[in-house]
């Protein structure tokens, strides 16, 4: 079994169409099906189910996959350390990060990192959650911070934040007289909602939230990312969601207020790759020390 093996096999697994699979490896569809099948024919089993209209994995095929992903992503990974190894370049943590870890994190710990290890240079990557997943998997960044949840079984998450929402709103708005804003306050009331990308499990508790409370916008604006939010709310087009954190970039122009205790927490998850081999000591320590400031945060609360 060689490598373009399982690169073929996952290739077909994953478009599940010989013909694009093909078209995906640059080659042609006959020479990808013979290599399918002198793969099953080593293996000893099937690991596809074909027929004139589709494809589809067997749940031998289904395991296989998994464990071919798994393969591939190390071999990458050995090659990139090697690649290093090999020009002998200065050691680089790559992090990924959502703006809670930017504002509440990154502050607290490098400074203090950069004194201790001088000789590793931290790259640091504007990134959603889904598309931190996506890079850890393929080993591009070293480190995330982000909103979970983290289905991937390959990574370790701990949570390393947490905070209570805020409703903000712009400044001369009838809530903002409010000390506390419940959530019956905000019901028919133009809202602008972040997009799910940026944390799953908030967006969902948070919409779960307001429908426990009977609460629906009046109107729905679209948000990609915490500033456009807070931006779209000076601009007077209503209210959004947020973690505390953001009121670190709030202008003169928006207010922020407390909702009731019973109201979501939000959370910010630390996750590296499972395999504790692939990190560094730098990489460790870099990470012990977001764990002692979420402990003294925790201890100061």
């Amino acid at each position: 079994m060689e490598l373009r093996h399982l690169r073929y096999f996952v290739a077909v697994a994953e478009e599940l169409n010989f013909t694009r699979a093909a078209g995906r490896l640059f080659t042609s569809q006959p020479s990808l099906s013979e290599q399918i099948r002198n793969l099953e024919l080593e293996i000893g089993f099937p690991l596809l189910t074909r027929t004139r209209r589709k494809v589809e994995l067997t749940p031998a095929g289904a395991v296989f996959l998994e464990e071919a992903r798994q393969i591939l992503g190390h071999v990458e990974m050995a090659v990139t350390r090697a690649a290093r190894a090999a020009t002998q370049a200065r050691e680089r943590i790559t992090i990924g990060f959502v703006p809670a870890a930017e504002v509440r994190i990154f502050p607290g710990v490098l400074p203090i990192f950069r004194v201790a290890f001088p000789e590793v240079d931290i790259v640091l990557r504007s990134l959603t959650s889904e598309e931190q997943q996506v890079a850890l998997a393929r080993g591009e960044i070293e480190l995330g911070f982000m909103r979970g949840p983290v289905p991937t079984a390959n990574l370790c998450s701990e949570v390393v934040l947490v905070e209570p929402f805020r409703v903000y709103l712009p400044q001369g708005h009838p809530l903002a007289a409010l000390e506390r804003i419940a959530p019956g306050h905000l019901h028919d009331l133009p809202a602008i909602n972040i997009d799910p990308g940026y944390g799953r499990s908030i967006h969902d508790a948070l919409a779960q939230y307001l429908v426990d409370h009977g609460v629906t916008a009046g109107h729905v604006y679209p948000s990609s990312n915490p500033l456009m939010s807070i931006n779209l709310v000076a601009a007077g087009l209503g209210y959004t969601l947020l973690p505390a954190y953001a009121e670190n970039f709030m202008p003169k122009d928006v207010v922020s207020r407390p909702l009731p205790d019973d109201a979501p927490m939000s959370e910010l998850l630390m996750v590296s790759p499972r395999d504790a081999a692939a990190s560094t000591a730098a990489t460790r320590q870099l990470q012990q020390q977001v764990r002692e400031l979420a402990t003294l945060r925790v201890q100061r609360v």
